[in-house]
């Protein structure tokens, strides 16, 4: 008899649930596509697929609330027939009527947490990789529909007057480059052929521009071919809310693996190396003009010299100034084949890659006067790139980024600028570590707080059954916004780091939301078996 009634009772239940969770996951996936559509522009056929991976990723949140809804509606139906009155009367325990629901909570509860922990990240990386596979046609789409297309970010647009999407080709481009890590240009070109480099973190897109003119803030200057690197940002923020627990752990042991925190090392470890290289290139030079410093690439050496050596931390630049002698030698022949002089001299790191620390350096001098047999040519600006760190520098750096940029021992005076990279750095260590304990602890109370959350639902869709079926819902969605209240104060206690108990409080804080609502539901439990 207790049999059949279980089955019955799981039957209705599972019955509402299914049709409730179908419903709201469609339309809390169709809500999550609109950024997507909004930004990346991307096509029906794209839309088709990220709504497949968007599915798994809102069962999280809709799977408690379609129980939610299931439990306090059947138990309230179920009262509101005198169906539960019934039961007593026939001796049955009210006790034995939740256990179809403690049943679909416990499932709802494991779910949730192997949904979260696991399954989530896993179609957020999914989501990721079909976003990055459909990059190119996203691009090209945008440029044959408006003329243009904006990289997510804002900071690297490209304009075309026609684009060839099988050959990858434009015509008649315009870029604009306002990457705030490396200096703003505006390039000009008559054909550009546009390739994706897809890697696990980045979609890095390189456009190969032909006779093409470069505008920046040391003026403007012709190129027969020259490359530029934008880059597609991330679908969803890099946090790790999408992350499962094995790569939280990772971070954890080597925080370098987690992206925001390279890019932070990456910034001071470039600093740390440009500052290195400006303190060898001033103690060589000496403010004397006899003295010459030397870079070189697979092709070319190049030696030069000045008066006076300083650093320009806001355009991370070592500006070599006065009477500046420059000489170019094929490296491997040892021929002398330019010299130049000027009054100014630039040396960069190169930006050719955004997912490491650049080992390339970029040698600029404007307005350069060129000697040849004798005579004197003005050149707008000489240039040598791909130039490799000295090995007295990359001596000085190890392969271990956090270590060398934490250390920094060889730096004799740290800028102001590199001092606040380092704290940068550790605060964006910190803080990540703090989110990894928020996130896994919000995570369990959240899976374990279902089988809560669905109880209670039961015990009052059985106290309001007197009134509208959709009345239990209703007031069974107070204690579940309080649960999420107190998850996300107790997650950004965790994260305040002005707190010096911000961690275990807030913790702390998100199981104190958890016992609270098991003690009103276990109160409401004993007053159902008086009653």
């Amino acid at each position: 008899m207790v049999f059949i009634l279980h089955r019955y009772i799981f039957k209705e239940l599972f019955k509402v649930f299914v049709l409730s969770a179908l419903a709201l996951g469609v339309i809390m996936s169709l809500g999550s596509l609109l950024r997507p559509v909004q930004e990346f522009g991307v096509g029906p056929r794209q839309v088709f697929d990220l709504l497949g991976y968007f599915m798994p990723i809102t069962m999280t949140f809709v799977l408690p609330v379609a129980a939610l809804f299931a439990t306090s509606l059947v138990y309230g139906r179920f009262a509101a027939d005198n169906e539960f009155d019934a039961c007593k009367a026939s001796g049955i325990s009210p006790a034995m009527l939740f256990y179809p629901a403690l049943v679909l909570a416990i499932i709802i509860a494991i779910a949730n947490l192997l949904l979260s922990f696991h399954v989530v990240p896993a179609y957020v990386h999914r989501a990721e990789m079909a976003m990055k596979a459909d990059a190119k046609q996203i691009l090209f789409r945008n440029i044959q529909r408006q003329g243009y297309y904006c990289l997510p970010g804002g900071q690297f647009r490209i304009y075309a007057d026609a684009a060839d999407i099988k050959n990858s080709g434009l015509l008649g481009v315009v870029i604009i480059d306002n990457n705030k890590n490396r200096e703003s240009k505006l390039i000009t070109a008559e054909a550009a052929t546009i390739n994706f480099d897809n890697t696990t973190k980045t979609n890095d897109v390189k456009v190969y521009a032909k006779n093409a003119f470069q505008f920046d803030e040391h003026g403007g200057v012709f190129f027969k071919a020259i490359s530029v690197l934008g880059q597609f940002e991330s679908l969803m923020a890099d946090n790790v809310a999408f992350r499962n627990i094995e790569q939280m752990n990772t971070i954890k042991v080597a925080p370098i693996t987690y992206y925001p925190i390279a890019v932070c090392a990456w910034n001071a470890y470039e600093q740390l190396t440009i500052e290195l290289l400006h303190q060898e290139i001033n103690n060589v030079l000496n403010f004397k003009t006899d003295n010459f410093y030397q870079f070189h690439n697979d092709q070319s050496l190049v030696r030069f010299t000045g008066e006076k050596c300083t650093l320009d931390p806001e355009q991370n630049a070592i500006e070599v100034i006065g009477k500046i002698v420059l000489f170019e030698y094929d490296k491997n022949t040892g021929e002398l084949t330019k010299s130049y002089r000027g009054e100014k001299l630039y040396i960069r790191l190169s930006a050719e890659t955004e997912t490491r620390p650049s080992s390339k350096i970029i040698l600029t001098m404007p307005n350069a006067i060129w000697l040849e047999r004798g005579a004197e040519f003005i050149k707008p600006r000489y240039s040598a790139k791909n130039l490799a760190l000295p090995d007295s520098i990359t001596a000085k750096l190890s392969e271990d980024v956090i270590s060398t940029v934490e250390k920094h021992s060889y730096l004799s005076a740290p800028s102001q600028k590199f001092e606040d990279l380092l704290k940068e750095m550790k605060r964006k260590i910190r803080v990540t570590l703090f989110e990894i304990k928020a996130e896994v602890h919000s995570r369990l109370v959240f899976g374990i707080g279902c089988i809560t959350l669905i109880i209670l639902g039961t015990e009052l869709g059985i106290r309001f059954r007197g009134g509208h079926l959709l009345t239990a819902f209703g007031v069974s969605s107070i204690p579940a916004a309080a649960l999420l209240v107190f998850i996300m104060a107790g997650k950004n206690i965790t994260r305040n780091q002005n707190l010096q108990i911000g961690a275990d409080f807030g913790v702390g804080f998100m199981w104190a939301g958890l016992f609270v609502l098991s003690v009103f539901a276990l109160i409401f439990y004993r007053k159902l078996l008086k009653n």
